[in-house]
């Protein structure tokens, strides 16, 4: 049976591939068109001579010319918008030296025809513009220049014109300025650092102070100390906050679901996967060919679909909302209307904070000016969030970041936070309602799940949206600015519920197994079931295939929308079953790997991880000089040490600011 299964998975998937293979670039024509980057020495520029030499990095729109072959390959290659860059939109690294000096080299009446104007009407690079306001100057003084720069190469080498605007110039005399939000990270720093020092210090002397002990020294940080006042000053203790971070799960429920350490860790190496590709697209590649034709392949529509990852955090979430107000209603089954207020506020007042303050952190971080220890691509990539977050930080402590400003994105990643922000709030009072009327339970999460269940399918119908979200290069270039999909269609909480539901569900399932204490492990039907979810789980990423590699031929509007409704709530209710089973002790060798205890501390790192990952790979990226490469070794090896670094700083953001939050948090029950 499981090889006929297996037969059928190949053939099914043979049958995804078919499309992807029939499509073929015309590389004879892709190299006709102008390079998507162009960069001057940006180093030599700016060391080559003493005074004031200034480098600028501009944005171009090549002009549309019926009669150029470079504009006739652009028009082809472009209208795969789904699967290549637009390459009318092109970057330029120029250093103000040498464009002088070429165009003193040009005739006088080509250079004054060279000029055609600025790019005013493109909202992605508006945004830029409006963010680096501080470069007005720069721009009145040399946007002219660089537009006839720009058209004195695409003419002699293409025979193009574009329209370009300055997004910011560089000077070899420029000074950072220590400014309220860098002193302020700083000196917040700092205490962060001494009060570790000092309750490492206190600790360790109420280990070693001479008393009577009912503990031994071995198991001092292992266990609580006595008085508040001694609890309170120990709350930032390394040595206690490891142990902690490595303890082990308390209780049979603590037990059952361990393995959820493991999950998220493999399902946050998928997501750093999946943003450290997005981010090389924000940067320069020498070699987007490969890139636009690797879209092409039944590896790039997995790329694609990979979005479906990030939705199993949304799954987890629920499932662990569920679990504490399970477990709180055990304690006290029948509350007042009073009591379901309090503990209402009070679970959102504790995760608001629990979460929130080392988000907030990063937040701080992500807002600091750094020197430019990079290239031309420096202020970009790292610059562009500085700005946002010192703008509109204000907005994601709030967790309205997925309304307000779209444009203007402060931590992309941040999106996943607001959303579940809203899902845990709303599944909260839908769980409430429930105890509050038992009778109404079961017609309550009826209603409500299936109601966001086909939500998105009508959204994708009345909106004219594709059916799933597909991140095109071009838009992840853009740094998914002004784009419609991402903003309404992915990332809001109405998007998303129905999954973070599916979490609530599992618990509830999980709960009365457990109570009933029946063995599911034991049943064969349900055994089959869960390990046939594992390939359905493949399959599923790949039956976007057909769609996303015909997007550009009509589609079914009718069809597309009730693939858009299934899509991903199938997803988290298959996860739904995955969980609920793994943590009835069904998978074999499968659980006893996802239980080894290494992923205990991985897991618990995670969402330290998540909130600095991006910050981590802007940073290194922002360091490169000229076009990368890209490649399988240098995509995995970004992705690793993007990875590796995200945990190390996660690991010291749990012992400065998470460990503590969750330590005081516990004082305040």
């Amino acid at each position: 049976m499981f090889y006929k299964i297996m037969l059928w998975l190949f053939a099914i998937a043979t049958y995804f591939a078919g499309p992807a293979r029939s499509f073929e670039m015309n590389m004879t024509k892709y190299f006709k068109m102008p390079n998507l980057y162009d960069f001057d020495d940006f180093d030599r520029c700016l060391q080559e001579f003493k005074r004031s030499e200034t480098y600028c990095f501009v944005r171009a729109e090549v002009l549309p010319q019926a009669n150029s072959e470079a504009w006739q390959a652009i028009a082809e290659i472009s209208k795969y918008n789904k699967h290549h860059f637009d390459h009318r939109h092109l970057y330029y690294g120029l250093c103000l030296r040498w464009c002088k000096e070429d165009l003193a080299a040009a005739d006088p009446d080509v250079v004054k025809e060279l000029y055609a104007g600025l790019l005013t009407n493109n909202t992605k690079l508006n945004t830029y513009v409006g963010l680096f306001t501080v470069e007005e100057t720069n721009r009145e003084q040399y946007n002219t220049i660089m537009n006839q720069c720009i058209n004195l190469r695409l003419t002699q080498t293409h025979g193009l014109r574009a329209v370009s605007m300055i997004e910011y110039c560089e000077t070899n005399h420029k000074v950072i300025e220590m400014d309220t939000w860098n002193l302020t990270f700083y000196a917040i720093t700092f205490v962060l650092i001494l009060l570790v020092a000092g309750s490492s210090l206190f600790d360790f002397y109420l280990k070693h102070r001479p008393s009577d002990k009912e503990i031994s020294r071995e198991d001092h940080y292992k266990s609580a100390v006595r008085g508040i006042i001694n609890r309170l000053c120990v709350s930032f203790s390394v040595v206690r906050n490891w142990y902690r971070l490595n303890q082990e799960p308390v209780g049979k429920m603590g037990r059952d679901l361990r393995f959820l350490d493991c999950f998220k860790f493999f399902c946050m190496f998928l997501v750093v996967f999946a943003h450290t590709n997005w981010i090389l697209y924000e940067g320069a590649l020498s070699n987007p060919q490969d890139n636009e034709r690797l879209l092409h392949t039944v590896a790039g529509t997995l790329l694609i679909s990979g979005g479906l990852i990030t939705i199993t955090f949304f799954v987890f979430s629920g499932l662990l909302l569920t679990i504490n107000w399970l477990a709180l209603t055990k304690i006290k089954n029948e509350l007042s209307t009073k009591e379901y207020v309090e503990v209402y506020i009070k679970f959102n007042i504790f995760r608001y904070l629990r979460l929130t303050i080392p988000y907030a952190f990063v937040i701080l971080l992500s807002g600091v000016y750094f020197d430019n220890h990079g290239g031309p691509l420096w202020r970009h990539i790292v610059e562009r969030e500085q700005l946002a977050c010192r703008k509109n930080w204000w907005a994601n402590l709030l967790y309205i970041n997925n309304y307000y400003r779209n444009n203007e994105k402060c931590m992309l990643q941040s999106w996943y936070l607001a959303s579940d922000t809203f899902s845990f709030m709303i599944s909260l009072l839908i769980l409430m309602i429930a105890h509050k009327y038992p009778h109404t339970r079961n017609w309550l999460f009826g209603c409500i799940g299936g109601f966001f269940y086909v939500l998105p399918g009508f959204i994708a119908y009345f909106g004219n949206y594709d059916p799933f979200f597909v991140p095109s290069p071009q838009t992840q270039k853009d740094s998914f600015i002004d784009d419609r999909e991402f903003s309404e269609f992915y990332a809001p909480f109405h998007m998303n519920f129905a999954c973070y539901f599916s979490g609530v569900l599992a618990a509830i399932v999980y709960d009365e197994i457990s109570s009933k204490q029946f063995k599911l492990h034991k049943s064969k039907v349900f055994q089959c079931l869960w390990y046939a979810l594992i390939p359905a789980g493949i399959l599923w990423l790949l039956s976007a295939h057909p769609i996303y590699q015909h997007y550009y031929e009509e589609q079914p509007h009718f069809w597309n929308s009730i693939y858009a409704a299934i899509q991903r709530n199938n997803w988290g209710l298959a996860l739904g079953v995955f969980v609920v089973g793994i943590a009835c002790k069904v998978g074999g060798l499968f659980r006893k790997f996802s239980c080894l205890p290494i992923f205990r501390i991985l897991g618990r790192l995670t969402y330290g991880a998540f909130v600095i990952h991006i910050f981590v790979a802007r940073f290194v990226l922002g360091t490169l000089r000229t076009p990368l490469f890209f490649g399988p070794e240098v995509m995995f090896s970004f992705i690793l040490s993007t990875l590796v670094v995200s945990y190390l700083l996660s690991l010291l953001l749990a012992i400065l600011v998470e460990l503590p939050t969750s330590a005081l948090l516990k004082l305040m029950r």
